[in-house]
């Protein structure tokens, strides 16, 4: 979603700027170590149509496109070369079935040298005579009808490099992501309102798109409306039609984009009538999301974000009865990871989970979470202009509980106040950060 806003427009041009130092920058690294490129063309992607059918799957423009030219469109590509303006190459077909048109306004199509065809097989009548172009898109056959080198198609000298610097973003990108913030908090409320008066998953569903002004598909992800046992599974993906009157628990998990930049906010809310424990427990998610955000600092690993987390959320499982004895014996035995599964968060921008958290170094090494950590989805190191979420939860997930019933490790647990807290699913507080100079500032409160 294209949004006007003269604050977050003029940040734009050195938004671009930057892009382009980045790219040179990368060419010439890869120069050093033998391969010559005389730039890149970044192909927006097709679109697709379901299997034998003829209507379109929903569409979103490759994220690398969506970097530099705020178009979602199919067709469409860029082409970026050292020392020279980025063209556009605008692809608008003749057509009387859909509209085709795209808005070009001042604020960004000034940056770039636009070309405007009716077929994208035209754009090899535009390129330069040089061949020797990389090649960023899922649509390699038209890589191939541009005459580009097989062996420059997603190259993943440069994919790895590009990938790296997504996580640092702009003034611009900065500004984006404040702005779909804005828009998803007051949504949110929205939500909550309908949840209060009785609507069912679809309702609230539909009142967080209606606040948004969104369409689905414009949605940086399909929200997750999840009442009662619901909010225990972790990526809810139905919306049912029944009452929420007799609903104890909401979960949502639902963003907004701004100029395709996305946020990705999570609250739970429970009735007055609700398990006094279980809403106890929401204000203590609440509390140490908010105690995790203010341990971040630059040049920190986010693993420590998350094993804090853990460490945090053992504190709540012993303060409301839900485990008791040794902490020690606790800690061996990974409680904790039964009631709180996933990673604390991960990188946000042009795609809710970010490219390039597991990258140790720009050139693609990759640095794994630890074994007993396997989905915690950023491994870096919190630098200076990353945006991620921090997200703890607390659920009771019968199919991670009732393994346990006979174990040792199940001796620890209280049975019976969990037996009381399964109907009420499971609690997530999601805020999304940004990485300062000096330390952090919440984007979402």
């Amino acid at each position: 979603m294209i949004l006007e806003d003269t604050m977050i427009e003029g940040r734009f041009k050195a938004h671009i700027e930057e892009l382009q130092k980045r790219y040179e920058d990368i060419f010439s690294e890869l120069s050093e170590q033998g391969t010559v490129l005389d730039g890149v063309l970044i192909h927006s992607g097709v679109e697709d149509i379901y299997f034998q059918d003829d209507n379109h799957m929903p569409f979103k423009a490759y994220a690398h496109f969506l970097h530099w030219v705020p178009v979602s469109r199919s067709d469409q590509a860029v082409l970026i070369q050292p020392g020279k303006k980025p063209v556009y190459y605008q692809v608008i077909p003749r057509d009387f079935w859909y509209d085709q048109s795209v808005s070009v306004e001042p604020w960004w199509a000034d940056c770039f040298g636009l070309v405007e065809l009716e077929r994208s097989t035209e754009i090899i009548d535009h390129l330069p005579q040089s061949r020797r172009l990389a090649f960023l898109g899922r649509a390699t056959d038209f890589a191939g009808q541009m005459g580009l080198a097989s062996p420059y198609w997603n190259l993943p000298a440069l994919l790895h490099r590009v990938n790296w610097q997504r996580a640092y973003k702009t003034e611009y990108e900065i500004a984006c992501m404040r702005k779909a913030n804005e828009l998803a908090v007051v949504s949110h409320q929205a939500a909550k309102e309908c949840f209060l008066a009785g609507g069912s998953e679809l309702d609230i569903h539909l009142a967080y798109l209606q606040k948004s002004k969104m369409m689905e598909y414009q949605s940086p992800y399909m929200n997750i409306v999840a009442l009662d046992r619901n909010s225990a599974i972790l990526h809810y993906q139905y919306k049912g039609t029944q009452s929420s009157h007799e609903s104890q628990v909401m979960l949502i998990d639902a963003g907004s984009t701004c100029n395709f930049y996305g946020s990705d906010l999570t609250r739970t809310y429970a009735r007055e009538s609700a398990h006094p424990v279980f809403k106890k427990l929401i204000d203590a998610v609440d509390r140490i999301q908010l105690d995790l955000v203010a341990e971040v600092k630059p040049g920190r690993p986010y693993l420590h974000i998350h094993l804090k987390a853990h460490e945090m959320i053992l504190d709540a499982l012993l303060e409301h009865g839900l485990v008791f004895g040794d902490r020690a014996e606790l800690e061996k035995h990974r409680v904790s990871h039964l009631f709180f599964p996933h990673g604390i968060g991960h990188i946000l921008g042009l795609q809710v989970h970010d490219v390039g958290g597991h990258y140790a170094d720009p050139g693609g090494k990759l640095k794994s979470p630890p074994e007993d950590h396997p989905f915690l989805r950023l491994t870096r190191t919190m630098d200076p202009g990353m945006t991620f979420t921090i997200e703890p939860g607390l659920y009771f997930i019968p199919v991670l509980l009732n393994p346990e019933r006979q174990t040792k490790r199940g001796s620890y647990l209280n049975w019976s106040l969990i037996d009381e807290l399964i109907p009420l699913g499971g609690i997530r507080i999601e805020d999304n950060i940004l990485v300062t100079e000096t330390g952090v500032e919440n984007l979402t409160r």
